[in-house]
This record gives C-alpha cells, structure tokens and sequence, in this order.
C-alpha cells in the first residue's frame, strides 16, 4: 500500500523538478531600487527585460527572457552575448518571484543540471548598429497631408505620436529585434515613411521610447496594418499608426539613459542631443512640470574635471575647460549643464532644480565593465 502512495508521489515531484523555468539573465541586484533602473536601462535597449526576486538568496535578477525549454533557453543566451553588450548574460534554471506553479509550457526533459555561476552585476557595453531605412520627409501638421507623397519602394506609415491632449509631439520611433534588442530602424514620427518589407517576417516591432512618457510597443503585420484596431488609412494609401503618450506624474522619476558623458567630463556625448531636446519639448509641453535634476558620477574620488568652456559646447569636448574637483562637484556641474540647456531652450529656472549625488548612489561597482552606467542623469518630477 506504501508503495501504491510513493509511486504517483516520486512522478509528481519529478514532474514539478522537470517543469521548472529557464531565465537567461543579465544582471543581479542586492537593491530593487537598482533591479529597477538596470531593468529600465536593458528596455532602452528595445530587450523585453523585468526583475524578479530569488528568494532563495534574496537577490533581483534581471532577466530576458523566460521559457520552460532548456536548449531554447541556452540558444537565447548565446544569441544575447554574440550580438548584444551583455555579454555576460546566463542562464538561471528554477523559479523567481511567485513563478512557484507547474509551467503550463511544453517541456522539454532537460540535460544534465548546470552549475549556476555567481550573481552577476555588472556586463560589458557595446554599441549597436543602427541601420535607418529610407524616408520620405513630407511633414504632416497636426496630422493633415501637407502634399501627396511619390510611389513607395514599399509602403506608406505614419506613425503619429500626440500627447493625453491629443497635441503632436516631435519624435523618433524604433522597428526592434526584441529577441536581442537591435534597433533595425528609425523613423521619424508625423512623417510619410517608406518603409521596406521585413526580410524574415511579416510581423514587426515598433516601439516609441520618448523621455517623459511611458514607453509604447505595437505589433505590425506588415502583410495587413489593418488587422490592428486602431490602425486606419488616409486617402493616400499611408498605414496611420497612432501612438497616445501617457505622460510621467508628480513623484515619477526617470533615468536619462540616452544621455551619457565623456570620462570625467561635464560634457555629454553627441548622441546624447535627441534624449536632452526630448526633455526640453517634455517641460514646454507641460507648462506646470517642475522637475529635479539628480546628477551622478563613477566613484567618490577626486579627479581632473573636463568642464564646459566659455561659450558652453555641450556635446563637444573641443574648447572644455580642466579643472580639479571632488566627485560631488563633478555631479553637480552635469546637473547644472543640463539645466543650463534647458533655459538655452526656454525652460523658466524656477521650474528647475539640482541635486548633486557624487558617486553615493552608484548602480554597478566602480571598476565593473559597466562602471559608466554611474555617470548618469535622472530626473524627477516634483510638480505636474
């Protein structure tokens, strides 16, 4: 009779060890403040990444990607390091969070168990290519055709970004791989745009990422945009392809991950001018915004400060200024240069304040591969 009871209780217990879930992850964190924003930073980058809690060592994992088939799991993590910056990432096999339920996934009988290797924080960062597709710069107001545009190589969208008051926002949108977070194109937003057929699929990947607002995805089927609810078609044959923003609220913060310095420097990256323009549009969009800049740097040491020159250049180091400094005063001049822009562009000072950091709030250790992650800005909304 025991043997009747310890039969069916050995295959529940080895159906529930082989159902376990395969995560490929990409960093860990001993903080959820930190899980947060380095989740946050790998969204940037187009990868369907989220946190959850181990709570077996009490530790956030960032993970992207999720699945119960071992070998898909694998072949998703090599896929991560060949062609992404984290290249470092692994593969975590058991459960996360509440993930404590059989998996309703097919699952596959897996090999031999692997040894999980040790937390992994940091991860080393490289550029991606970007390739941007033929467009067609007819500029449409308030999303009225400005003239009729000429036969496309292949079809006609508009992607329309407008605020929760239905105004046209100025923008950039970004046709992904999410398998490994390649940006494939950009588009610029309220603009016929040609856009060419996928290579391998019909379905495509379009994200709208604009500082201030909460990031929107859609799915296209390139085959048929009209299998999309909200997907309509003007008299020209263009795909309208709306994108509503939900703007951040009093006590949103939000990292500025476009927005990266020279080593030491005060003065940004050339790069960094789109996510910084965004940000001046974001406070003349909202009049009654108030904002507070947090500025951060790599370590609390002192160093040799590479400052803005007079006039101030702030995308280009040609002209700076050197100086010695402390690592408090090295955040707060990059709080202040960003604030400067933003009154070079309209924005009232007194809609404006600065918090210098140093390098007290640090996401990754100071000499780690991705120890430029600390240079950063965040901003925080104080009124709306």
């Amino acid at each position: 009779m025991k043997k009747a009871i310890l039969f069916p209780l050995l295959l529940l217990i080895a159906s529930a060890a082989f159902s376990q879930n395969h995560y490929v992850i990409i960093g860990v964190f001993a903080k959820e403040s930190n899980a947060i924003k380095y989740t946050g930073y790998a969204q940037s980058k187009y990868l369907e990444a989220n946190y959850l809690l181990y709570q077996k060592r009490n530790l956030n994992y960032v993970f992207v990607f999720k699945t119960a088939d071992k070998k898909e799991a694998f072949t998703r993590m090599n896929k991560i390091r060949k062609e992404t910056e984290f290249n470092e990432a692994w593969v975590f096999s058991g459960f996360l969070g509440n993930d404590t339920q059989l998996s309703k996934e097919p699952i596959v009988i897996p090999e031999p168990a692997v040894v999980e290797p040790e937390p992994i924080v940091e991860t080393q960062l490289d550029s991606v290519e970007v390739v941007v597709e033929e467009e067609i710069p007819v500029v449409i107001d308030s999303m009225s055709v400005a003239k009729t545009p000429t036969t496309p190589k292949g079809k006609y969208f508009i992607f329309s970004i407008t605020d929760d008051e239905g105004h046209v926002v100025p923008g950039q949108l970004h046709y992904v791989d999410l398998a490994v977070g390649r940006d494939l194109a950009t588009y610029k937003a309220n603009e016929y745009t040609d856009v060419l057929r996928p290579n391998q699929t019909n379905l495509m990947t379009i994200v709208c990422g604009i500082f201030g607002y909460q990031q929107i995805t859609k799915y296209i089927d390139y085959s048929n945009p009209a299998s999309m609810e909200d997907v309509t078609q003007d008299e020209n044959g263009a795909w309208i392809v709306p994108y509503k923003l939900v703007r951040l609220k009093k006590g949103d913060a939000s990292v500025m991950y476009h927005v990266s310095f020279f080593k030491d420097a005060v003065v940004m990256t050339k790069e960094s001018k789109t996510e910084m323009d965004e940000l001046a549009n974001m406070m003349n969009a909202n009049p009654n915004y108030e904002i507070k800049i947090h500025g951060h740097c790599n370590g609390n040491h002192s160093r040799r400060i590479i400052a803005l020159g007079n006039p101030k250049n702030y995308f280009d180091i040609k002209g700076s200024d050197e100086r010695p400094g402390s690592a408090k005063e090295l955040s707060s001049f990059r709080a202040d240069a960003v604030k400067d822009y933003l009154m070079e562009n309209g924005i009232d000072q007194k809609r404006i304040k600065t918090f210098a950091w140093g390098g007290m709030d640090m996401l990754v250790g100071e000499n780690s591969n991705s120890a430029r992650l600390n240079d950063r800005i965040e901003i925080e909304i104080t009124q709306d």
